[in-house]
């Protein structure tokens, strides 16, 4: 056999001893062997990740086994699908393919952040920076953002009452400015054009009708009195009485940082225009985010003559029409926690 010939049938060899090994890399990356005790990993790839970076996060995080190898497959075979960032959930390990598919897909790892009625900005905002999502410099930045509510906001200074309280579905990777503007978008598909025209029917502007609403959401023990509490408040509001609502007093202390947990006798002296208690008329704006029920019962309040209302022993309030029958409302109610406490 001549040297040429023979070379021909190494060379031939070792084509097929390469294409037999490319062949097997391939099948291991694509059916990696399974470990006694399945398990998951979560692993982050923040925006601007390298393809390398990827590969070897992956490899750490024993999602492949070969780093290297499960790279040099992606720029062969793969490298049209591009691998999106943010937080992904697998299997250790994975079959390449598997990892690409997703992350070339997106299917990021999604959380439902539950917002309830009544909480103040900074109290929802903690809800999402504790779980990782956003962080609190970029929160209270979107805060600030009033125009999010275009043609809807005058004259206030930042998004305290327009959050609507919601379910929302979120990623690690989702900004603060992002989960800010779902918020604002839900207020104003919850806040209709229908119960705008409520408002300014009840002489109140967009703002003035969410401020009600969101000291109505403090105040209401039980939803269906929402109604009467807002009728209590629009009624002082028609004579020029002061509001005198404890809330208002809690949140200007918790503005300022300075709330301890319990209302004292001495906060009512607390100077703040947002104090009911000092100043007359509505606060300068909301105290908290109202839900639905609180922001509906403040633009259709309930046709009273109530002026004062006071919780009584069932967690609702009992109200009354002159301060006389409010004082003996609360000795009533004072007499029902002591008979309470004793028994």
């Amino acid at each position: 056999m001549s040297a040429g010939r023979r070379i021909l049938r190494i060379a031939g060899l070792l084509a097929i001893l390469a294409l037999a090994a490319v062949a097997y890399l391939s099948y291991r990356l694509e059916h990696p062997p399974r470990p006694a005790v399945p398990s998951q990993v979560t692993v982050l790839f923040a925006p601007g990740t390298s393809t390398a970076q990827i590969f070897k996060k992956l490899g750490e995080a024993g999602v492949i086994a070969d780093a290297r190898l499960a790279e040099v497959y992606y720029r062969v075979y793969r490298s049209g699908t591009t691998l999106q960032a943010g937080e992904y959930r697998f299997d250790r390990p994975t079959p390449i393919d598997d990892i690409i598919n997703r992350m070339g897909r997106g299917e990021v790892v999604t959380y439902s952040v539950v917002v309830p009625d009544g909480l103040t900005a900074d109290e929802t905002f903690q809800l999402f920076w504790s779980r990782g999502i956003g962080g609190p410099e970029g929160f209270r930045r979107a805060l600030a953002e009033t125009e999010l509510l275009p043609g809807l906001t005058s004259g206030v200074s930042d998004l305290e009452g327009f959050l609507f309280p919601e379910t929302y579905l979120v990623t690690r990777t989702t900004p603060a400015r992002a989960v800010v503007d779902m918020m604002v978008a839900q207020f104003r598909r919850n806040f209709t054009p229908e119960m705008r025209e409520k408002a300014r029917a009840l002489g109140l502007t967009l703002e003035q009708a969410v401020t009600l609403a969101s000291i109505v959401e403090k105040e209401s023990g039980l939803p269906r009195e929402g109604p009467a509490i807002a009728s209590v408040y629009l009624n002082r509001l028609k004579r020029g009485m002061r509001l005198q609502a404890d809330p208002t007093v809690i949140y200007a202390l918790k503005r300022e940082g300075k709330w301890s947990g319990t209302l004292h006798r001495s906060d009512y002296g607390h100077d703040s225009p947002y104090n009911t208690y000092l100043y007359a008329g509505l606060p300068p704006g909301p105290i908290c985010n109202p839900g639905s029920n609180a922001l509906k019962s403040a633009v259709s309040p309930a046709k009273t003559d109530y002026l004062y209302f006071v919780a009584d022993a069932s967690g609702g309030h009992t109200f009354t029409r002159t301060f006389e029958e409010h004082l003996a409302a609360i000795a009533a109610a004072r007499r029902l926690r002591e008979s309470a406490a004793q028994d």
